[in-house]
């Protein structure tokens, strides 16, 4: 008893009419004569009462139009199934973000991707942001998740999907630090600043500063934005952060943000790749998973 015959034998069950049937799923009569006759001995039952004038379905026959529903229906699915599992994408994706990141909105950013695609491996690498696009330009990764520089260059492709304000962060607890803070008028001239060695965020601070036509005091300089808040917790100075980083801070009780103006500029949060890794199709399934945000 093969699939064909049940797809023909249905047809006939619900039809009634053999040169119907016959027409329909494109076989001559005698061929779906014989089919119905070879059913009819598998079963060992008659399928159908036939006279010149009409065709019916026996007792058996009804049976026999039951299993034939159910048993092409699960067909149906085993294919459609077999046929997902066959297009299943598999492979790996390397990705770099820093650990705040990871640690906040990455899994989210992630969810959809590794959902519609559980046999893609996906393999994260953390580290300074700032060190984000040199690792994709050199090739150490397919995708970065890092803040964005305001010129993005024409060979990479890139997608905002989170804005961070970027906030100056004092010591809470009183220090010669909080005495210059709490004047009327702060005098950053004075102020002791705690400020990222490089990357985007130095450069947002150097242009606040250049703003105000102040030359900050540079107490330290230091790569990584932890790093920063723990020297700002010890009353060392004013730092800058973004500040995602200063509300997940486990320092955060000691950690004041202060409202200044004008405001430091945002941090525009996206991924990025090299426009050519897009033709991978592991890389592309990514990309297309990733919402922007407006």
């Amino acid at each position: 008893m093969d699939l064909d015959a049940l797809r023909l034998f249905l047809h006939l069950s619900r039809s009634l009419h053999f040169g119907r049937t016959s027409k329909e799923c494109h076989v001559s009569p005698s061929a779906l004569s014989r089919t119905i006759q070879r059913l009819e001995e598998q079963t060992g039952a008659a399928l159908f009462v036939r006279d010149r004038r009409s065709v019916a379905l026996t007792d058996e026959g009804r049976l026999l139009q039951g299993f034939a529903q159910d048993t092409l229906a699960r067909f149906e699915a085993l294919e459609q199934r077999l046929t997902r599992a066959q297009a299943r994408l598999q492979g790996a994706i390397s990705i770099f973000a820093s650990v705040t990141a990871c640690q906040s909105f990455l899994p989210q950013l992630l969810s959809k991707f590794r959902r519609e695609h559980p046999e893609v491996q996906i393999r994260l690498e953390t580290g300074y942001a700032m060190n984000a696009l040199d690792m994709l330009r050199g090739g150490s990764v397919d995708v970065t998740v890092a803040a964005l520089p305001d010129d993005i260059p024409p060979t990479l492709a890139a997608r905002v999907v989170v804005k961070i304000p970027l906030v100056f962060v004092a010591p809470a607890e009183t220090s010669a630090v909080s005495d210059l803070l709490s004047r009327e008028s702060i005098p950053w001239p004075e102020v002791p600043m705690v400020l990222p060695s490089s990357g985007l965020a130095r450069d947002y601070a150097d242009r606040w500063f250049r703003k105000k036509r102040v030359a900050p005091r540079i107490y330290g300089e230091v790569a990584g934005s932890e790093a920063i808040l723990s020297l700002v917790s010890l009353g060392c100075g004013v730092g800058i952060v973004p500040r995602l980083v200063a509300d997940q801070s486990p320092l955060r009780s000691s950690l004041s943000v202060l409202e200044v103006e004008p405001k430091l500029q945002v941090f525009r949060v996206g991924v990025c790749t090299e426009k050519k890794k897009l033709k991978s199709p592991v890389v592309k399934a990514f990309w297309e998973s990733i919402h922007a945000e407006a």
